[in-house]
């Protein structure tokens, strides 16, 4: 029995003890362990080793081959900026996982593609490693080993610190100059050049011819512009980031430099003095023409015949009335100057109505009168060369007649109007009363008179309608329109002091208190 017994008791020791040794032998090996870091043969110049610490560049595709124990095609790998201990857990500041390329692979080395971000103040990476999925991430170490770390290093312009300096400069200075031009250059269309070029000062009129071929191109030359801003802009940005390092600054210190030099300083130079620069910096931007032909050319044919031709800015008669009166303070046109061009801007759009002298207003003569001595003194007094002659009513005018007509009349044969009228059959020019006044001023400008009788259709009442005459336009009222003043000469004084005789006791007075300041303001001391 006691022989029995110990056998038996061999037996379980033996089985315990084997099964002791399988454990271990399964946790050694699913303890994934890393020993060491090397690039894939000779990487194409993209990684090396420095110093026993793997180098790679930043914000690149790299293959890495990775030495270690317990790998399988279940382990993956992650990386990180914060050193740790031995399988320590490296939960927090780990980047994507990545897994082991199949082939290749082996419980001792694996290979990956591994593409790590540039890290601000230049940290080197760590490795983290899972076993399976689900399991925990242990940190592989390497705080005191430069064996199991990974320093990125930088994208370099292959250009010295100073020239890189000198470079971005210059472009800033690019950006400015096309930033101006497009402003300066732009803003002023064909026309206004035009007028410039005409009517400007002498420095102003050169700079203008020497601007005027290039602007012809307006297109071409907006697309040259803006392709040669951007270009700078962009290239301004990548060499900034590669002397600064940090994207985020780079893109807040190239921003700061664009706002300020690029685009606040220059714009604000070249709205006040765009023709000087530009007509100074004119080879610079024939040169960036003909440099960006490929592209802005045939962007500017399409804008071309999309857009269609480029024609100015065009003013219409009230635009430029109220362009007038807004740079009123500004310009050096004086008052009555303004008022002329005022004038001469809205009279083809008011009617012979609006000017003429109402029929009862005016002298007429009746055609049956005799022209004694008092008639022909009556008109004379009048002050007037030609007066419209009237049968019955004074709407009905049938005649005119002029003052150099009665040269050869003799009070004494006290001549009936109507044989002098007869005699020398004076057209009588009548127009309607909705005629402009430019169709007035050509008919005038004819030579058959410069007295015309208005009239309209009088359709009320039952009988037929007929003409009616309503007043008298002649030649001085539509001068008086467009001049936009009063033509006062000796009649119209004379008018006016017959108005005020007309008025009584009240007008005398009037006329006597003006006759006496009139002559004292001469010296005289009589009235």
């Amino acid at each position: 029995m006691a022989a029995i017994f110990a056998a038996r008791c061999n037996v379980y020791v033996s089985t315990f003890c084997l099964l002791a040794a399988y454990a271990v032998i399964g946790y050694v090996k699913c303890e994934a362990q890393l020993t060491g870091i090397s690039p894939v043969g000779k990487s194409d110049g993209k990684s090396s080793i420095e110093d026993g610490v793997v180098s790679i560049p930043a914000d690149t595709l790299v293959s890495l081959r990775f030495y270690g124990v317990g790998f399988s095609r279940d382990t993956r790998i992650a990386f990180t900026t914060t050193a740790g201990n031995f399988k320590a857990k490296c939960e927090a500041d780990r980047t994507k996982p990545i897994s082991f390329k199949k082939d290749n692979l082996k419980e001792c080395k694996g290979e990956a593609e591994v593409n790590l971000p540039a890290t601000s103040d230049e940290q080197a990476y760590y490795v983290c490693l899972q076993f399976s999925n689900g399991s925990e991430w242990l940190h592989q170490g390497g705080s005191t080993d430069t064996l199991l770390q990974i320093k990125i290093t930088r994208k370099s312009s292959g250009l010295p610190l100073w020239l890189q300096i000198v470079f971005i400069v210059f472009l800033m200075i690019l950006s400015g100059l096309f930033s101006g031009l497009n402003l300066g250059l732009m803003a002023l269309d064909k026309t206004e050049l035009k007028i410039v070029k005409n009517c400007g000062n002498p420095s102003e009129q050169e700079y203008a011819k020497s601007i005027e071929p290039l602007r012809r191109h307006g297109n071409y030359l907006l697309c040259t512009l803006l392709l040669g801003n951007v270009l700078v802009n962009t290239s301004f940005t990548v060499l900034l980031d590669g002397i600064i390092g940090d994207g985020i600054a780079a893109v807040l210190g190239s921003t700061a430099g664009i706002v300020i030099f690029g685009e606040i300083i220059p714009q604000s130079i070249c709205s006040r003095h765009g023709l000087a620069v530009g007509a100074h910096t004119r080879f610079i931007t024939w040169f960036f023409m003909v440099v960006t032909f490929p592209v802005s050319f045939p962007i500017s044919r399409i804008l071309d015949w999309i857009l269609g031709a480029e024609i100015g800015t065009v003013y219409n008669k009230k635009q430029l009335q109220e362009m007038l009166k807004v740079t009123a303070e500004f310009n050096d046109l004086e008052g009555d100057e303004m008022n002329i061009i005022s004038g001469v801007l809205n009279y083809k759009s008011k009617t012979v109505e609006e000017v003429m002298t109402k029929l009862e207003d005016c002298y007429l003569l009746d055609l049956s009168s005799i022209l004694d001595f008092r008639t022909i003194a009556h008109i004379m007094q009048s002050g007037h060369s030609r007066i419209p002659v009237y049968d019955g009513e004074r709407h009905n005018i049938v005649g005119l007649l002029l003052v150099k007509d009665l040269a050869f009349i003799d009070t004494d044969d006290c001549t009936p109007l109507r044989t002098v009228i007869k005699f020398y059959n004076h057209q009588v020019q009548r127009v309607f009363n909705d005629n402009h006044l430019d169709e007035m001023l050509e008919e005038f400008k004819k030579g058959h008179s410069h007295l015309a009788v208005v009239q309209r259709v009088n359709n009320e009442g039952s009988g037929d309608p007929f003409y009616e005459a309503i007043g008298i336009v002649t030649l001085e009222d539509i001068l008086e329109e467009i001049i936009q003043s009063e033509i006062v000469d000796e009649t119209d004084i004379y008018c006016k002091y017959s108005m005020l005789i007309n008025r009584g006791f009240w007008g005398k007075i009037i006329l006597i208190v003006r006759s006496f300041i009139r002559h004292s303001s001469s010296g005289c001391e009589d009235i």
